[in-house]
Parts: C-alpha cells; sequence; structure tokens
C-alpha cells in the first residue's frame, strides 16, 4: 500500500473489506479522527465520553459489514458516528438509583460464576456443557483475567462476538447451576 495516500477513502475502505487489514482502517480512521471527533462533541457535548465515543466509533468499523457499497465514506462516517452517539445518549437517559453501602452489603443475588462458596465441582461440570467458544472466552476471562482484547485477539474473533460469548457463557452456567440445585 505504498500509494495508500494517493488512494480516494473509498477505495481504501473496499480494500479494507477485502484485505481484512487492520493498517490500511487506522490509516484512514486517522483521516476523519476530528470529524468524528466533533460529531461525538456535538452530541455528546464532554471531551473524555468523545474521546471513548471516537475510540468506539473505531472499533465498529472493524466489525461492521456495510450493507452496500459504500460511495461516500466521509458520509459513511459521519452517519455511523453520529447513530453510534445518539444510542449512547439514549443508555445514558436511563433512570440510575443511589445505592448505598447498606444495600450492597444486603444484596443476596450475586451470579453463581461470581459467588465465593460455589462447588468447584458444579462449575466445572456445567463448564463443560457450554459450546467450545463460550467456554474458552468464559475462562480466559474469568480465570485467566484476560481483557476482552486480548481474547480478542488470541481467539481471532472480534471484540462484540467475545462479549457475546461471555455473556450467553455466564447466562448458560446460570441455568445449568440452577438446574443443579
Amino acid at each position: 500500500m505504498v500509494n495508500a495516500p494517493r488512494l480516494s477513502p473509498e477505495v481504501l475502505y473496499k480494500t479494507y473489506l477485502e484485505d481484512k487489514d487492520r493498517e490500511v482502517l487506522g490509516s484512514l480512521f486517522r483521516q476523519f479522527m476530528p470529524l468524528v471527533f466533533g460529531v461525538c462533541m456535538k452530541y455528546l457535548g464532554e471531551k473524555n465520553a468523545a474521546q471513548d465515543a471516537t475510540m468506539d466509533v473505531f472499533e465498529h468499523l472493524i466489525g461492521a459489514e456495510p450493507k452496500s457499497e459504500v460511495r461516500n465514506f466521509k458520509a459513511y462516517l459521519y452517519v455511523m458516528t453520529k447513530n453510534l452517539c445518539l444510542m449512547k445518549q439514549r443508555g445514558e437517559k436511563v433512570q440510575h438509583v443511589e445505592i448505598s453501602d447498606r444495600d450492597m452489603e444486603l444484596a443476596t443475588e450475586v451470579h453463581p460464576i461470581d459467588d465465593p462458596e460455589m462447588k468447584e465441582a458444579q462449575l466445572k461440570k456445567c463448564l463443560e456443557q457450554l459450546k467450545d467458544l463460550q467456554r474458552s472466552c468464559v475462562e480466559l476471562f474469568y480465570f485467566k483475567k484476560q481483557s476482552y482484547m486480548e481474547i480478542s485477539k488470541g481467539q481471532r474473533m472480534n471484540l462484540s462476538a467475545v462479549k457475546s460469548h461471555i455473556q450467553n457463557g455466564k447466562r448458560n452456567l446460570k441455568i445449568c447451576i440452577e438446574q443443579q440445585a
């Protein structure tokens, strides 16, 4: 990609979609990072939130497969950024309730995998019943203490797939353990 700077953003993005070369996408994204950050600032209004959202847009680009050909990358990126920011805004409008330390001490609902008194044999038996990807992601996250990004690189899957496998694995573990109780 010696001639990469001479190629249009649309051609670079198409090249990324075909080759999955993150360096190409990174180079392309750097050109538009000020635009993305500006849109995030416009919708989120706070610098740190805008910076986080800018990185979320890049992560979304890595995993996104456009439904049709991208003829204007700048417009595509703008709409994607705006939509992600609007989703973040909606997510923040959830009503927050203050929880005191006393409430936390009284909480009895603990996820089975987080319960320190969980019988190890019961957990192992349920782990064996998980699908391979769910089991490996749960084990790497909880027992090997790897981050989503480390698991993503090690398992060669996108970040959203890792999150999904962990979430589904936890749910299936809970169901299995509750059935054994």
